[in-house]
């Protein structure tokens, strides 16, 4: 039996896209190629990868998940062997598969991963936004390699490395009165309708700050994504917590929050990034980690 390592990449390809033919169009390749690639694993494994659905693209077997997972961790080993051959020239370089919490993308991961190419050009990080679980999800599968997120709801299977901590702070309409007090308590957060992020464990993070407290908040909008809280508090639609400041108090609607910090001591969420325990952690890997550790120490 002998896989190429083009079949493998083409596999990998059509099982994140779930499509032959997007796949294809993703690599620049013609869709018989990809075919004839998941025909020859298949045909050398004696298993079938995917279920093909008419008109819906195609679904992985049980059997091509675990594969999946195997591809992915040997092309994960070949970039480092091939990394580990450049180092010996004085060069690093290679492709790290990264995934970012949503809000954490949108404030950080610009700046770092710039900051990082100017250090290291070759090395190419290819980064994805999921919400939590997604990216618990990703990091199972071997989709992504390494990721940055807070601490919620870590299952024990994954590394965890610590690099900042974000308070919970107050979001209020710019001439509220509450946004004339130098901080609020959380008492008077609850008696105002409140704006919640919902993603999965997000928002039970943010309800566990009045929970704790003997409290329940009066949720009166959900919204998925960070701006959209910011946009609505902006409104005088209600108030909201956070733990990201963006570096302006204006919103995409033109209006403007105030933020003021919480009287009582509430759980802060700390920033982390996580790699799979089963993995074993290469060379590029750990110097994005350590560039991300560097960033957030040098950032006030």
């Amino acid at each position: 039996m002998q896989i190429r390592l083009r079949a493998l990449r083409y596999f990998i390809a059509a099982a994140e896209a779930g499509s032959v033919s997007e796949a294809a169009s993703n690599l620049n390749l013609s869709q018989p190629s990809i075919s004839t690639a998941i025909m020859q694993i298949e045909e050398d494994l004696n298993i079938q990868l995917f279920v093909r659905l008419p008109s819906k693209g195609i679904r992985l077997t049980p059997q091509g998940s675990e594969v999946l997972k195997e591809a992915r961790q040997l092309i994960a080993t070949v970039e480092e062997f091939r990394a580990s051959v450049d180092a010996v020239s004085g060069q690093m370089q290679g492709d790290l598969s990264f995934a970012s919490f949503l809000n954490l993308g949108s404030s950080y991961m610009s700046d770092i991963i710039k900051s990082f190419q100017d250090q290291y050009p070759n090395i190419n990080v290819q980064m994805k936004d999921y919400n939590q679980q997604e990216i618990f999800d990703a990091l199972l599968t071997g989709k992504v390699e390494m990721a940055m997120t807070f601490d919620l709801n870590l299952p024990p299977v994954f590394d965890v490395r610590y690099v900042a901590t974000k308070e919970p702070f107050a979001v209020l309409p710019f001439g509220d009165p509450l946004a004339s007090q130098e901080s609020v308590s959380i008492e008077d957060l609850a008696a105002r309708p409140f704006i919640l992020m919902d993603l999965p464990h997000t928002a039970e993070y943010f309800q566990s700050l009045f929970q704790n407290m003997g409290l329940a908040p009066n949720i009166r909008y959900r919204t998925r994504t960070f701006e959209t809280v910011r946009t609505f508090v902006a409104s005088g639609l209600g108030v909201s917590i956070l733990n990201l400041k963006p570096g302006i108090d204006s919103t995409y609607n033109r209006k403007k929050v105030v933020i003021r910090p919480i009287k009582q001591r509430l759980r802060p969420l700390k920033i982390v990034l996580l790699q799979y325990k089963r993995l074993r952690s290469r060379k590029i890997a750990e110097t994005f980690a350590n560039h991300i550790s560097d960033y957030f120490a040098q950032t006030p």
